[in-house]
């Protein structure tokens, strides 16, 4: 009898635990809300509502243990809420009913909330937003979200979401024009801005209105005080402070951009402004030319910007901070490639004007000596007709000295062999010209289009190694590749000290292996250090050049040739086959014995080319070579308007080649 009474009280007590009268903790005037009772018996049951505008009563009837009912206050103000189950049981609940939202619209002046009119200059403005708390407001097609309050004492606030707003969404979100849909105060800190740099004029336009209309000194930040990088780009340079350049480049740090990787032209966009406010006053515009320097030392013209801040903080007596310049550009020279496409067509042309200029000379050296080995053949035309294959022997150099033909072929392999670097440069610095990798990060780089190696799969490596470190330590082991980086990356990953060895071997001056090794590191150590980002394994623009043309020139033949610009296939076989008969003739004529009476010509006709060709007279003596690429390389430059070095180049080489020209001749 006991356990039965017992057992009644628990089923009792549970349902009364389980009655329950609930609203809303907050509400609207003008705005219905719903009172739910639940856990009750079927019937109606008397609710009284008591508040500022006085009492009244509703009914809501039950069904199936719940009942509910819409209400709508006409005042603000707290009001409880007594449902009566039985005269002596009842359930309370308390509601707070705010005033009425005031309203808004988007008028041509501006925004209206309620009786505030916040001034905004003309744009394609998108259909506001409205939640309970606040407005949310952004242009179609632009990086910007602004946050009104609903009352006239809160402030305004944005967000910049790294692509231009297609749309607002509830959430509140925003929806980018490529359809993905991001969460306002869920905005990834980690990815770069994606967007192109000449949207950012928006925010460069709607600051100068938001001054001039007094709303602020400039556009305001995030609720939580944060703004990315490229927010600042809207600011003039020189009123940004110290704390705020702090701000922008530890953004960039934190969303991947690295100071070892080069900003493509785009970046002139911001960067030749920053470059011309520091440059009006190099002393007070030094913080702007320090944090350039720490956190994008390789923007375009970055190298001659340096250099003439250097030399006018020495002018102005800053002797300290010029030197730090001057050392962090010699640093900066071990994050760039050795060999750039520029300077590789140069080395290119030079090797072409170097060989063909040989070529002349020992043509016209040995063409009496030739005449004479063909005349029972018919000549040097007729010889053609009558025997083709003995014509074809004397046709490269048969008569020259081994060593001059040995020259000869050493000129021409190392010409080929600028070829196919020239044109791998010239793609990689095609492919680093890519939106995503044009802006100093890796981040959102697509290395699809790359060409296959193990520097590859270390680069992509990188890439996965804060989201997924499982893939990333799965292909560095798999490529191996003998890279400092690529090592330093997976120490980082597994901690074994035996990878951190091996980078050290790899490349001793590697700036990660010096830190981590205590054997110091350079101007870029404390830079990542206070801004709390780990630099090991970070490549630089160097090893992406490595990698590059390592899967190239490792890769298809016919894709360095493609890459100058050579469409045809067709051609670009014909190229490569007429290359690979002439290399052969070469190496045939290096195997063939010097025909009888191959004597040097001596006569006027070559004594006057030998000396338009410098180094001519020296060729066997070693310093021959180093006067004839000097005058091809000096001519070259000259070709291509660099008048005082490459005219003091070609001077120096004819100065020493006449002078040993005349010494011949005594």
């Amino acid at each position: 009898m006991r356990k039965l009474l017992l057992l009644i009280v628990i089923l009792t007590a549970g349902m009364a635990l389980a009655q329950s009268l609930q609203v809303p903790r907050q509400a609207r005037v003008g705005e219905p809300l719903e009172i739910v009772v639940e856990g009750v018996e079927q019937g109606a049951y008397p609710v009284e509502i008591a508040g500022p505008d006085g009492v009244r009563v509703v009914t809501i009837v039950a069904q199936d243990g719940r009942g509910e009912i819409d209400w709508t206050p006409d005042a603000s103000g707290s009001y409880q809420l007594k449902l009566y189950l039985a005269p002596e049981k009842t359930l309370t609940a308390e509601v707070e009913v705010l005033p009425p939202a005031p309203a808004v619209s988007l008028e041509e002046e501006g925004l209206r909330v309620g009786g505030r009119l916040w001034p905004l200059p003309k744009a394609a403005w998108l259909e506001p937003l409205v939640t309970d708390e606040a407005v949310y407001l952004a242009a179609a097609g632009q990086p910007l979200v602004l946050v009104y309050p609903r009352t006239e004492e809160g402030q305004v606030h944005a967000y910049y979401p790294p692509a231009g707003v297609a749309s607002l969404a509830e959430g509140p979100a925003v929806v980018y024009e490529d359809g993905k849909r991001e969460l306002l105060t869920g905005l990834d800190r980690h990815v770069p801005y994606r967007d192109s740099w000449q949207k950012l004029d928006f925010l460069k336009t709607l600051n100068t209105f938001w001054v001039q209309s007094g709303l602020g000194e400039r556009l305001p930040a995030d609720p939580t005080g944060y703004r990315p990088y490229w927010s600042y780009f809207a600011f003039d340079p020189a009123s940004l402070s110290e704390e705020d350049l702090n701000s922008w480049g530890r953004d960039l740090l934190a969303r991947g951009h690295r100071p070892e990787l080069a900003w493509g032209e785009g970046a002139r966009y911001w960067t030749d402004a920053w470059q011309a406010a520091a440059g009006k006053d190099a002393v007070a515009g030094y913080p702007l030319t320090a944090a350039l320097l720490q956190y994008a030392p390789l923007h375009p013209g970055s190298l001659a910007f340096f250099a003439a801040q250097a030399r006018a903080l020495d002018a102005a007596g800053k002797e300290v901070e010029a030197l730090r310049l001057r050392n962090a550009l010699t640093e900066l020279q071990n994050f760039r490639p050795l060999l750039r496409a520029k300077e590789a067509a140069r080395v290119f042309w030079a090797l072409v004007i170097a060989y063909l200029a040989l070529l002349l000379v020992l043509f016209v050296r040995y063409l009496p000596a030739q005449r004479r080995g063909l005349a029972d053949l018919g000549g040097l035309l007729g010889s053609w007709s009558r025997n083709p294959l003995r014509r074809l022997r004397h046709l490269l150099l048969a008569y020259a000295g081994w060593g001059e033909r040995l020259l000869a072929f050493l000129i021409f392999a190392a010409a080929l062999i600028s070829l196919y670097v020239w044109a791998g440069a010239l793609q990689f610095e095609k492919a680093t010209a890519a939106p995503e990798l044009a802006r100093a990060t890796l981040v959102s780089a697509d290395l699809s289009e790359w060409p296959a190696g193990p520097g590859l799969d270390a680069l992509k490596a990188y890439q996965l190694a804060d989201t997924d470190e499982q893939t990333a330590r799965e292909l560095l082991q798999e490529a191996n590749a003998p890279l400092a980086f690529a090592r330093m990356l997976e120490y980082r990953l597994s901690g074994d000290e035996a990878k951190l060895l091996e980078a050290y071997r790899l490349e001793a001056s590697y700036p990660p292996v010096r830190e981590v090794l205590g054997l110091g590191g350079d101007s870029w150590s404390d830079v990542y250090r206070q801004a709390g980002v780990d630099r090991r394994g970070v490549p630089r623009l160097r090893d992406l050049c490595r990698v590059y043309l390592w899967g190239t020139l490792s890769g298809d033949p016919l894709r360095p040739l493609l890459g100058l610009g050579l469409a045809n296939v067709a051609w670009v076989y014909a190229a490569l086959v007429l290359l690979a008969i002439w290399g052969l003739l070469h190496v045939w004529v290096l195997l063939l014995p010097r025909p009888r009476g191959a004597t040097r010509w001596r006569g006027v006709v070559a004594r006057l080319v030998e000396l338009l060709v410098p180094g001519s007279t020296s060729f066997g003596k070693g310093w021959g070579v180093v006067l004839l690429f000097a005058g091809a390389y000096g001519a070259v430059l000259l070709y291509l308007g660099q008048v005082l070095s490459g005219g003091v180049l070609l001077a120096a080489a004819y100065l020493v080649h006449v002078f040993l020209w005349f010494e011949e001749a005594k």
